[in-house]
């Protein structure tokens, strides 16, 4: 029996269609230009390159650009200014009161950035815990210790909790530690076989569709 749910946040709990998505990577690629001296066609390049050894870009620019002021870069990706960007959803808050089961955050941005998203959609209350990039040490999914530290501290189990996702590879590092995943892909992006790899428990589209689940 599922008994509470572990939620990604962002292109989770909103559409990946949003405008803050593409909002979100443009300032993440244009802090790397300027970091690292480059266009913003080259750090494009570079970031697809190296982006599929790490967890996140900021683990990459640590592990190999030597970053150390990761406020200057959370700042940069995650301005006040973002909350223009987001979607209005009405539905949103009756909709995770409709799971009716305990709630947490387990998300690869800063606090300051999930904050400032609950708050817009007035859902801060409804989650037990947040757990952001910095409580986890800048490392965050898809490392083990990030999933099961949520657990521990919640209270919970792999057994009696679903952990929703939109990213791949945060879907197939919780699915290798025995954990149920649910992949969300509204976009339909990924093929059958990159979701196989993956291992998800179960694909939804939508965040209507978890109910089915529960």
């Amino acid at each position: 029996m599922i008994s509470y749910l572990l939620f990604d946040l962002d292109n989770t709990l909103y559409p990946s269609t949003s405008k803050i998505d593409h909002g979100i990577t443009t300032r993440m690629i244009q802090f790397i230009a300027d970091y690292l001296h480059l266009t913003y066609e080259q750090a494009e390049i570079l970031r697809k390159k190296e982006l599929p050894k790490f967890g996140t870009t900021l683990e990459w620019l640590r592990s190999s650009e030597n970053l150390t002021d990761t406020d200057a870069y959370f700042n940069c990706v995650h301005p006040e200014s973002e909350l223009k960007e987001l979607p209005v959803l009405p539905q949103l808050r009756s909709l995770l009161l409709s799971f009716n089961r305990p709630m947490s955050l387990l998300t690869n941005s800063p606090l300051r950035h999930a904050r400032r998203v609950l708050d817009f959609y007035g859902i801060q209350d409804l989650f037990l815990h947040v757990f952001d990039i910095e409580k986890n040490n800048l490392r965050g999914k898809p490392y083990p210790d990030s999933y099961t530290t949520a657990l521990e501290v919640s209270g919970f189990t792999m057994d009696n909790t679903l952990f929703i996702d939109d990213h791949l590879k945060y879907i197939k590092g919780y699915s290798q530690i025995g954990g149920k995943a649910v992949l969300i892909d509204d976009k339909k992006h990924y093929t059958e076989e990159q979701i196989k790899n993956a291992e998800p428990f179960a694909v939804i589209h939508n965040l209507e569709e978890l109910r089915i689940l529960l």
